[in-house]
């Protein structure tokens, strides 16, 4: 799930600009070479689509209303035996940011999801709810420092993730750090080119339903891994339109899928505990992977 914690949260730092902006639209492809299963010398390639759409509403008194929505979608073989599934999730944002004083503020957020391979129709197992509370505190005009905590009932259990980081924005850098979730390092060449790298840790589930067998539709769920480690060069052709290229590997890769009752006692951050499950299907091998994002970015007035 964290990889749907970035996407909500994090603010792409592809500009010589400080942190004074909205990302309204943003829209993301990645796809990957052919990867090899570990049991066998069968392949699949490996497709995502990732669109997120924001709209804040500021108030008067300094807060603003947050609501938008997250749309995922993956696509690939998860077994050398077995065509590919896609499955896709939709977030539904809701919350707010509010301005506790000059130095302080944090967002609260509800976060309603539905995630399938969406073969039958609706069921309680492909619903989770999540919330998350991030709190910021200004340090000086180039440092604030950021933590808070995300909470998710995935299918594999209950799952909590303790946040802490920084954003760091002094002339031609700029660091925007989550642990354990994600972190960008930018360096700007010209006012609207920019050179960085980037770590992005995923964590996410989906329903998984198969044909019916013995009149009984099979439940299954995929749970979902990796740890991405990338550079990327950003491009503003005009004010507010980002562009942006990124090639690296994924590491720590998988997409297990287990029976529906096999599941975790509680999951925080890196740990498991209570985890003796057996998966159904076999992983394949890290690789390399490719990467392009749109969005469309509004400016905040100082």
């Amino acid at each position: 799930m964290r990889k749907h914690l970035i996407l909500i949260l994090s603010l792409y730092s592809c500009s010589s600009y400080a942190q004074n902006y909205v990302d309204i639209l943003r829209a993301e492809y990645t796809a990957t070479p052919e990867n090899t299963f570990d049991s066998s010398n069968q392949t699949t390639d490996l497709q995502k689509v990732n669109l997120n759409l924001t709209v804040p509403l500021e108030l008067k008194n300094g807060n603003a209303i947050l609501a938008g929505v997250v749309y995922d979608r993956v696509s690939t073989a998860w077994d050398p035996n077995e065509n590919k599934m896609p499955v896709s999730s939709y977030i539904l944002k809701v919350g707010m940011n509010v301005k506790h004083s000059e130095k302080w503020s944090a967002s609260y957020l509800l976060l309603p999801k539905v995630a399938s391979n969406f073969k039958e129709e609706l069921r309680k197992e492909d619903f989770q709810v999540g919330g998350l509370i991030l709190a910021k505190m200004k340090k000086n005009e180039n440092f604030s420092y950021k933590f808070g905590a995300y909470m998710n009932g995935d299918r594999f259990g209950p799952f909590l993730v303790p946040l802490f980081g920084f954003y760091y924005q002094k002339d031609k850098l700029e660091m925007d750090v989550i642990v354990p979730s994600y972190a960008k390092i930018n360096y700007s060449i010209t006012p609207k080119i920019t050179a960085g790298l980037n770590w992005r840790a995923t964590v996410k589930s989906y329903s998984i339903k198969r044909p019916a067998i013995h009149n009984k539709t099979a439940l299954s769920y995929m749970h979902h891994l990796s740890n991405e480690i990338a550079a990327h060069v950003c491009f503003e052709p005009i004010k507010g339109v980002i562009v942006r290229g990124m090639a690296g590997v994924s590491l720590g890769r998988s997409f297990r899928e287990y029976q529906t009752a096999d599941k975790i006692d509680f999951g925080l951050s890196l740990f498991r505990f209570g985890d003796d499950r057996v998966p159904l299907n076999t992983d394949f091998e890290d690789g390399a992977f490719g990467r392009v994002e749109v969005a469309y970015r509004y400016y905040l007035s100082k």
